[in-house]
């Protein structure tokens, strides 16, 4: 059986250039430009979606950056930023799962308390500053900072103090039932009771088939 891999990775590509997904999945979020998949359209800060096979076009007067989370048999991305070996969430064998590429962003000094969430994935600040806890360790996270959450891994994660907003994207394999339905479960009850300062945009929230072949 072989094993299954996300990769995040950055670049840029010109007006008028296409990229073909020789990978299972492919997550593209834009922070300049815009492009298309067949009649699907994405511009900046927004999320799109290809899966093997199908090819994105990169349009708008100039260049679109962009960064890209790609799921792979086998191996990870060549040149990948960050890669990790990843499991399938839990729910019954052979079963969609679900992709999903959101935006966290935080206000100032704005914290998400201990959590956990049902898949893994990988996160990519792309604005401020994040300390992010763990329990066996803790790092901060910069502008171009990746990172790699495993399901239901306890985690805090706080803004910066000092900026006026802390964002990051972030592409997550969750279990089917998640469709349109938030992820974070609050592991102390009075942490749960109050205010959420945080803003989750979903961009991508689509049904997806995986094995590990």
């Amino acid at each position: 059986m072989s094993d299954l891999f996300m990769s995040v990775t950055t670049g840029q590509n010109a007006a008028g250039s296409q990229h073909h997904c020789d990978a299972l999945f492919s997550g593209f979020w834009f922070s300049k430009g815009e492009a298309s998949v067949g009649q699907r359209h994405a511009r900046r800060k927004e999320g799109i979606l290809l899966k093997n096979g199908e090819q994105i076009s990169f349009s708008g007067p100039k260049a679109t950056d962009w960064i890209r989370f790609d799921i792979t048999r086998d191996a990870p991305v060549d040149g990948a930023l960050l890669a990790s070996k990843i499991a399938l969430p839990a729910q019954p064998e052979n079963a969609a799962c679900l992709l999903r590429l959101d935006q966290v962003t935080f206000p100032t000094g704005a914290a998400a308390y201990r959590h956990v969430h049902p898949g893994d994935g990988i996160r990519f600040l792309v604005n401020g500053e994040l300390r992010v806890i763990a329990d066996t360790h803790q790092d901060t996270a910069k502008v171009g900072s990746a990172w790699f959450e495993a399901a239901n891994s306890p985690v805090r994660a706080e803004a910066s103090t000092t900026q006026s907003q802390t964002s990051f994207v972030r592409f997550m394999v969750l279990p089917a039932a998640y469709v349109g339905q938030p992820t974070i479960r609050i592991l102390d009850e009075a942490e749960a009771q109050l205010p959420r300062k945080q803003v989750t945009q979903r961009h991508i929230d689509e049904l997806a088939y995986l094995s590990p072949g």
